[in-house]
């Protein structure tokens, strides 16, 4: 279909409101084409995927609009707007689709329509839909109907995936930040937990694990302490600015409510797009090249993370060690509370960088040397000895010093609660290793009361703690 038809074609999809206005056209190498349209605040916006022949793949309508809920649709009438909505675009596609159910989210309701082969759901097939309180269609992500997998001839026994649990199930104690948004914990914050470490999936027709172990590759080799603190180190007091380096040459341009944070950018009062057009490359360097980005905690007015996408240049060539004591200084001056938490990631394959940044990791642990599971990130400018990146701990030093320094459960104990709650569930998995799509069917392993992946062990209370998120 032409450029101008296909634009034509996402416009009669919903009707588009006069104030806004075209901020995305993009035709990509996979024969699709995006259009995204927005007011003038970019806080309200439309935007339209479709195939090259037409064919409706995405759709996304946000607006501001408040609905009482006495104004609300029941389920079976979302239910009904979206069927009507699919059909009205893939005519047969509950031919080929079955609804599977609905899930409630921030102000919409997700239907999800899937795929089955062997009773069983296809990963990444099918559709979701999100209907809104009054049933209007406000999100739409159609993945289609694929080729009927091949369904294998023998299953393994559970009996047989149990055992090799038995020999290979790796628990260990961690701190770590849980939300009740994804976990089933009662409150957000920080955790003494066992954390699960194998990731148990296996080939149903073979005792053969698809990826045993969540680790990077370039696993770390070891942590090293970080040099200690000067004993009569004075605390200055700097501005957020001041420790982020920003000049006068740069002003405001855009502040953020992001809830516990705030995002700020910043950019150089002189700055101007070199070429623009409508495409998503120019869309996004639109909002952030040349900028420096920040975001502050609201609770206490710190930084939490900078970035400096705005490039800086000097004439200097520091060596790794003189970078890596540029990050220990700049730790120093802005989280000094947290500096004795701190151990300093060394890797295997850690060799000087040629590059005008030297990156630094450093892993956090309690005073009982537990580890938690959070990360701080600097980023040194080789050619200037300025900080270029940083991403701070995401937790507070108080709630810490109140988490439990000895667990009440046992590793033992942990161990069988865990062997006594895990259950396996046949699922369709997409298939990586294959240049053309395809799926193989695999046992996963999960609480066998809730059919979720078990993530952790409360080290407290020796509860199951599960992901609310399915994969």
């Amino acid at each position: 279909m032409h450029k101008d038809k296909l634009k034509e074609r996402a416009l009669s999809i919903v009707p588009l409101p006069n104030h806004y206005k075209l901020i995305i056209e993009e035709y990509s190498n996979d024969e699709r084409v995006i259009f995204s349209w927005a007011n003038e605040q970019q806080d309200e916006g439309l935007t339209v995927e479709l195939d090259c022949t037409g064919n409706l793949i995405y759709l996304s309508i946000e607006k501001n609009d408040s609905v009482s809920e006495a104004d609300s649709l029941s389920i079976d009438e979302k239910r009904r707007c979206a069927e009507q909505f699919l059909l009205s675009h893939y005519p047969s596609a509950l031919e080929d689709l079955t609804f599977l159910k609905v899930e409630g989210l921030s102000r919409v309701d997700r239907f999800y329509f899937e795929q089955f082969v062997m009773d069983l759901p296809l990963e990444h097939a099918g559709c979701f839909i999100d209907v809104d309180a009054l049933g209007n269609i406000v999100r739409f992500r159609y993945n289609g109907v694929k080729i009927s997998p091949k369904i294998p001839s023998r299953l393994v026994s559970k009996e047989a995936l149990m055992e090799y649990v038995r020999n290979a199930l790796v628990l260990q104690l961690v701190i770590t930040k849980l939300s009740c948004d994804v976990y089933n914990v009662k409150k957000d914050g920080l955790h003494l937990v066992y954390q699960v470490n194998s990731f148990l999936h296996f080939k149903a027709n073979a005792l053969e694990p698809t990826l045993t172990i969540i680790r990077d590759e370039n696993e770390p080799e070891c942590y090293a302490a970080l040099p200690p603190m000067p004993t009569n180190m004075i605390a200055n007091e700097f501005t957020n600015e001041e420790i982020i380096g920003i000049t006068d040459e740069l002003e405001l341009i855009r502040e953020v409510d992001m809830g516990p944070e705030i995002g700020i950018v910043w950019r150089k009062r002189d700055w101007k797009m070199r070429e623009q057009d409508l495409s998503m490359n120019s869309f996004f360097k639109m909002r952030s090249e040349g900028t420096v980005k920040a975001i502050i905690l609201k609770k206490t007015g710190k930084i939490r993370s900078f970035a400096w996408m705005h490039e800086r240049l000097g004439n200097l060539q520091l060596s790794q060690e003189a970078c890596y004591q540029k990050a220990i200084d700049f730790l120093m001056k802005i989280i000094p509370d947290y500096f004795p938490y701190l151990q300093r990631i060394i890797r295997e394959d850690e060799e000087e960088d040629v590059r005008e940044s030297q990156s630094f990791i450093f892993h956090v642990h309690n005073t009982q040397s537990i580890s938690i599971l959070d990360m701080v990130n600097v980023v040194v400018n080789r050619t200037t000895g300025q900080i270029d990146y940083y991403n701070g701990p995401n937790f507070d030093l108080d709630e810490l010093n109140q988490i439990p320094i000895k667990p009440t459960i046992s590793t033992e104990e942990a161990y069988r609660r865990y062997l006594e709650n895990v259950d396996f569930q046949l699922v369709w998995d997409k298939n990586y290793d294959e240049e053309i799509e395809s799926y193989q069917l695999v046992y996963r392993a999960c609480d066998r009361h809730t059919r979720s992946p078990i993530r952790y062990i409360d080290a407290t209370t020796g509860e199951i703690i599960v992901s609310n998120i399915k994969q």
